[in-house]
């Protein structure tokens, strides 16, 4: 109840384009509810006239004035009919406007949502959890606001109005037909918990079939690079047959429930019309048209009772995809802005840590004791092991994490109290690896600045050595880059991403292995490119190729989480510590060869 109460908000906005379209179906199938009635009338009529039905008042009329009754009768059911048309064509166009709004809001409020929330929360959930949240179960909301809104609505007002002129008719003949709802309820209660638990899992195994799909799609170059088509392949099959098979017994189990809900309508119905044919033979308390309108009303009590139970099984499933929807909504950034937060203008680029510690989970510590300085225009650089926390470090800068204790300030401002957006807009980013979105070259180095001129995008461009290459596609700067950048080379993305970081024009920058996994020629571009790119701004470099870190003003070696050396080049190369033994490994085959 709670997580339908909180539904109620996403329609709040559209209540009464809602209250006036569940009107429309009520006056619909109050309308529709008079069909059965006008048939019995009608059959009545013409049975009396042919003789099929005498009683002591059964009197053959006249065949014109049957005729023109039957006439009547016929167009008072094409006004019905038409009455529905028009109805129907109106109440569906107003539910699947509110339906797709809902949606357009729901989807904008957790798109906007996604966006603020942290880094931890897209490391802790996979791009296909965090998909299907957005498109599936907000889609399965639209199809209830749609689709079963109405249903629901039209089955209740139907079955009310089947129970009330059932007994109008016939009480022996509705008391028959009522005595079959409480056995209708008694098959949905058996089953409903079996089939509840089933439609939970199958919901469960469709997200992990839509991650899987998802890394798939995203890790295609590295799975043709390993060649691990068929592997991956045999992986989405497993994940494809487990769904499968959680689908047919979801399946099965909803099937017996219509196929038990069917037996007991075709029993009743055969006992309606048992007890009816003999009112009309020996009795003679009721007419052929009476019967034929009684069971018309009765099919339409076992209808909506049927439907009901099928709907229920589709609003168990909307609220879990309901209640998965406010989960992402009440999920609370990691990393938040202040009430009143300090708006950095253009900033000098003065970075500090003090006593800085940072851990992901509370017993693994990944950071320890950080002090660091680096003064405006300063460059430095982070190397060490694999796993040491140098990127973790330099992730505190641009504040996607916040240290678990400590200090990070940016111009004697203490990170925490400033403004996200006014924070980042002075951080430029080149990691190892480029990402660049399916638009055209000139949108993605306009990326971070997106009021840049054209002549602005082409100086940057030329400073990121991009120029040349850009030039060489038949559309130039309008050429489409593909998904991720997936028509350019690896030196082309990495000369595009340093093309958006130049014209964003950035005070603190931050490369991380930026150069690596490159080959020489494009390495010497990019080189060059960063250069021309860090001039004037405070640096921090993370490599683990010392030659592309000798010129920096300070270097810092970090392991488990610690600085245990810092100095220039010329100081740490023969301290005998950590740096000295990196520059023997990776200097010592180039010493030989010379």
């Amino acid at each position: 109840m709670p997580v339908l109460l909180r539904a109620l908000e996403f329609v709040r906005r559209y209540k009464w384009q809602v209250l006036a379209a569940m009107a429309l179906v009520c006056v619909a199938t109050a309308i529709d509810m008079l069909l059965p009635y006008i048939w019995g009338i009608i059959i009545n009529k013409l049975t009396k006239h042919v003789g099929l039905l005498e009683t002591v008042t059964a009197q053959a009329a006249n065949p014109d004035e049957i005729w023109h009754f039957i006439l009547l009768m016929c167009g008072l059911l094409a006004g019905i009919y038409a009455a529905g048309y028009v109805i129907g064509y109106i109440r569906s166009r107003m539910l699947l406007t509110i339906g797709n709004r809902v949606v357009f809001d729901i989807r904008q409020k957790l798109f906007r949502h996604l966006q603020r929330l942290s880094l931890r929360y897209f490391e802790s959930h996979s791009h296909g959890w965090i998909m299907s949240r957005l498109l599936s179960d907000v889609e399965k909301v639209q199809s209830v606001l749609s689709d079963q809104l109405v249903n629901i609505a039209s089955h209740i007002v139907t079955l009310i109005m089947a129970v009330v002129i059932l007994y109008t008719y016939n009480w022996h003949l509705a008391f028959i037909a009522t005595m079959a709802l409480p056995v209708y309820v008694a098959n949905f209660l058996a089953l409903r918990r079996r089939i509840r638990r089933l439609s939970r899992e199958e919901r469960d195994q469709y997200a992990r079939v839509y991650g899987t799909l998802s890394e798939a799609i995203s890790g295609v170059r590295v799975i043709k690079s390993f060649g691990r088509e068929l592997w991956e392949s045999r992986r989405f099959v497993k994940e494809i047959r487990e769904s499968i098979t959680i689908n047919i017994n979801v399946g099965i189990w909803r099937a017996v429930l219509h196929i038990n809900a069917n037996f007991i309508t075709r029993m009743a119905n055969l006992l309606i019309i048992i007890v009816g044919c003999y009112e009309i033979i020996y009795l003679r308390t009721l007419g052929v048209g009476d019967l034929v309108a009684i069971t018309a009303y009765a099919g339409r009590l076992y209808s909506p009772v049927i439907a009901l139970v099928t709907i229920s099984d589709l609003i168990n499933w909307a609220m879990a995809a309901i209640e998965r929807i406010f989960e992402t909504l009440d999920s609370v950034p990691s990393v938040q802005e202040p009430d009143h937060p300090k708006k950095l203008g253009r900033i000098e680029g003065h970075v500090e840590m003090r006593n800085v510690y940072f851990a992901y989970e509370p017993t693994e510590m990944v950071l320890r004791n950080i002090n660091l300085e680096a003064k405006p225009g300063e460059v430095v650089a982070l190397v060490g092991p694999s796993g040491g926390g140098k990127t973790t470090l330099v992730h505190l800068i641009p504040r996607f994490y916040d240290p678990t204790s400590g200090q990070v300030l940016i111009d004697g401002h203490d990170l925490r109290d400033v403004a996200l957006r006014s924070l980042r807009q002075n951080i430029g980013m080149v990691m190892q690896e480029s990402f660049l979105f399916a638009g055209s070259l000139r949108d993605n180095i306009k990326y971070g600045r997106p009021d840049a001129t054209d002549e602005q995008v082409v100086q940057a461009a030329i400073a990121a050595n991009a120029h040349d290459f850009i030039m060489e596609f038949p559309d130039g700067y309008e050429t489409r880059v593909g998904e991720r950048g997936a028509r350019l080379s690896g030196g082309q993305r990495q000369r595009i991403t340093i093309a958006r970081a130049i014209l964003s024009d950035p005070r603190i920058l931050i490369l991380d292995e930026a150069t690596s996994d490159l080959d020489s020629e494009s390495e010497a571009l990019i080189q060059d490119a960063l250069e021309k790119l860090m001039e004037g701004r405070t640096t921090f470099i993370i490599a683990h190729r010392l030659s592309t870190v000798t010129h920096a003003d300070k270097i810092l070696v970090i392991d488990d989480g610690h600085i245990v050396e810092q100095g220039t080049h010329a100081e740490l190369a023969h301290a005998g510590g950590v740096y000295e033994r990196l520059c023997k490994v990776q200097f010592k085959e180039p010493q030989q060869s010379a």
